[in-house]
């Protein structure tokens, strides 16, 4: 994600305009329509998708009101449907926010339904009655309608107006969907008055992007009062002011946007999806006194300590009291006291599943009734951790499915969750969730791993890294005896630890540890286990072992001669996740990443070797990821060894060529056969 801020004002622009934003015709007008547009072979990405998108353009300019200004956004869409799958299109969801009484309103829906007869384009009206709303939360309503008449090959275009008080929601722009882009613009005109942080998403660069400074005037009508009442334009007076000056005009161009895709070890898609979002910053009608609209982390930090829902709930003692006062000689050392009671409010309380940022019920009833949301456990564990003697602080997060946080804009809305932290002089901070009994003490859940976290106090806080201390490591040993059909027996140990170790305690404590053997068995349907059995399920601070009795038939090729036995293939990855040549978006594991493969093979007397792979080491560009390949032979046992360590937890888009090739290269590498040769 593109994370930088431009402002859109007045001020912070003069003089520094590289890029005008020069006068030019709009892309599309809607209700005009020509033959050749119905053609999809002059859209990129049309060939495999559902639909393209020929035009998206909006427009947002701020115009005077009764006794303040609005927001007057308009946009027009035209769509082509390919097949189907694109009838989807036609549906449309419009939201609209409202707040105390206020809502935005949509004016002048229309739409066409385009369809190529021949040479003769016919078409087909949206009816504007046949819409409805439909509640989406507290705060907005959705406006649908849908297109008709649309078969393969139709054109379905439609236009609005929203209308807008809220000046700090002007409207964002979206330049990237689920199917190509041919154009996508924005465009704004922003009077002086008003100032805006720009906040860019995605990694998709703009085809063109301007702005310049542009003469402005807007009616705008002030309430008068006297006497008689109050006297607007709704009473037919009120003062009649026209507001002239200078505003900045701004735009936004992509061409040929290619339809987002879903892809292996991604956070939310929102993270990745090409748009741009505004915040009203600040409004000045006074230069010497601007108003500041946009908040400070500081200021968020000092209200949210006087919330009923989140500071208050900290103020007084632990329910858990005497119990966290007993730690204090019990545990002297700060570490193990706090795995202390992490594990004490684990055995009191049992997360619901609910990730949440305020706690909706009092900590003493959480408490009493056993269970809570994630915000009502950590802050629990906040005030339990300050019981027992030590100095601990709530840890606001968003969530890898809510959106990577950008530090530079201080919003509450970028988080939806809550951690705690024990901090100490010179000390690294100690980053602790009750949530998750199958993790150790000190250890996020994965979930977690998304940046960085804004630890909260009364001060103003400060940001702590959410960066694993802990890898993703799965070891594989087999040793094993080869028959000279082919045929493999022996014994194999899986080992995870670390994030990996979460992973399979997971799996394991949501089915059972019976029905997770069954589950690895179904996996490697042609192997035959005995007496497997895991390990260590309920202790997250060891590795996680799964050891069996293994017996795999021949799998082998060859002839009289020869066997050709692909041995580590069985043991290893069989797929590359990375299945396109490109990508557009960085590559998200969460965790530095290892995989090790170990193979004993013991040969019968009648096989000798051939033919070995040869030994192979690959390596990224500045040493960020390594694979590597060992085979040697001590009498009549081969010692095979596999290695894959990702030394990265996020490889950006320049980069993905490279990981990939190691990927393909290493499979290939696995894939290879040991060759023996029959002596008898």
């Amino acid at each position: 994600m593109l994370l930088f801020l431009r402002y859109l004002g007045l001020a912070a622009l003069l003089g520094v305009i590289t890029h005008p934003a020069a006068a030019q015709d709009e892309p599309v007008k809607f209700g005009k329509i020509e033959p050749d547009v119905f053609k999809p072979n002059q859209y990129k990405g049309a060939d495999a998708a559902p639909a393209v998108v020929l035009c998206d353009f909006g427009t947002s300019r701020i115009v005077g009101a009764q006794d303040g200004f609005k927001v007057v956004f308009e946009r027009v869409t035209r769509v082509l449907v390919l097949n189907k799958a694109g009838y989807e299109q036609a549906n449309v969801a419009v939201p609209l926010y409202h707040r105390e009484g206020k809502k935005e309103e949509l004016l002048n829906l229309r739409g066409f339904t385009y369809n190529l007869v021949g040479d003769k384009i016919e078409k087909q009206k949206l009816d504007s009655k046949a819409t409805f709303e439909e509640k989406l939360d507290d705060r907005h309503t959705l406006h649908k309608f849908s297109l008709p008449s649309v078969r393969e090959g139709s054109i379905i275009e439609y236009a609005y107006t929203i209308k807008s008080d809220f000046l700090f929601n002007l409207q964002d722009w979206q330049f990237q969907r689920d199917v190509p882009v041919a154009w996508s613009e924005y465009r704004t005109v922003i009077p002086g008055y008003f100032q805006y942080k720009e906040i860019p998403h995605g990694y998709l660069p703009y085809t063109a992007q301007g702005r310049d400074i542009v003469g402005y005037s807007t009616g705008y009508t002030q309430s008068t009062s006297d006497h008689y009442g109050t006297h607007s334009a709704a009473t037919g007076s009120g003062q009649q002011m026209l507001l002239s000056g200078k505003a900045v005009r701004s735009v936004w161009v992509m061409k040929n946007v290619p339809a987002f895709r879903e892809e292996p070890f991604m956070t939310t898609r929102n993270d990745y999806l090409a748009a741009i979002d505004f915040e009203l910053d600040k409004v000045v009608f006074d230069p010497q006194r601007p108003q500041q609209v946009s908040s400070t982390w500081e200021k968020i930090a000092s209200e949210l300590l006087q919330e009923e829902d989140f500071g208050v709930r900290l103020q007084g003692r632990s329910p858990l009291h005497s119990a966290a006062e007993a730690l204090k000689a019990q545990y002297p050392e700060p570490n193990a006291r706090a795995a202390a009671v992490v594990a004490l409010v684990q055995n009191k309380v049992r997360y619901n599943g609910q990730e949440r940022l305020y706690a909706t019920n009092p900590l003493r009833r959480v408490a009493e009734q056993g269970q809570g949301s994630a915000a009502e456990m950590n802050l629990l564990l906040v005030q339990t951790l300050r019981d027992a003697g030590l100095e601990a602080q709530p840890v606001l997060l968003s969530t890898r499915s809510h959106g990577l946080v950008q530090t530079e804009v201080p919003l509450l809305s970028q988080f939806n969750y809550v951690v705690a932290a024990v901090t100490a002089p010179n000390q690294p901070d100690l980053l602790l969730d009750a949530t998750e009994p199958l993790v150790a003490a000190g250890t996020l859940p994965e979930r977690c791993l998304n940046g960085q976290g804004r630890l909260i106090t009364a001060s103003g806080g400060k940001w702590v890294s959410l960066a694993p201390k802990l890898r993703h490591v799965q070891l594989t040993t087999a040793r094993l005896a080869l028959d000279e059909q082919g045929a493999l027996k022996g014994t194999l140990r899986e080992e995870y630890s670390g994030y990996a170790g979460l992973a399979q305690r997971h799996a394991a404590a949501a089915s059972g540890a019976p029905a997770y053997l069954k589950a690895f068995a179904q996996q490697h349907a042609e192997w035959q286990l005995t007496d497997a059995k895991v390990l260590n399920l309920d202790k997250p601070d060891q590795s996680l072992l799964l050891e069996t009795g293994l017996a795999v038939p021949s799998s082998a090729g060859g002839n009289e001669q020869r066997l050709y036995v692909p041995v580590m293939q069985l043991f290893t990855n069989a797929k590359n996740p990375f299945e396109h040549a490109e990508r557009a978006y960085p590559v998200d594991f969460g965790t530095l990443q290892e995989l090790v493969t170990t193979v004993q093979l013991a040969l019968p007397a009648n096989l000798a070797v051939e033919e070995l792979p040869k030994p192979l080491q690959l390596e990224l560009p500045n040493g960020v990821g390594r694979y590597s390949y060992q085979v040697s032979q001590e009498g009549n046992t081969l010692h095979l060894t596999s290695r894959m360590q990702l030394r990265k937890t996020q490889y950006l888009p320049h980069e993905y060529a490279a990981l990939r090739e190691l990927f393909t290269r290493s499979l290939a590498k696995n894939a290879e056969p040991l060759v023996f040769r029959r002596t008898n």
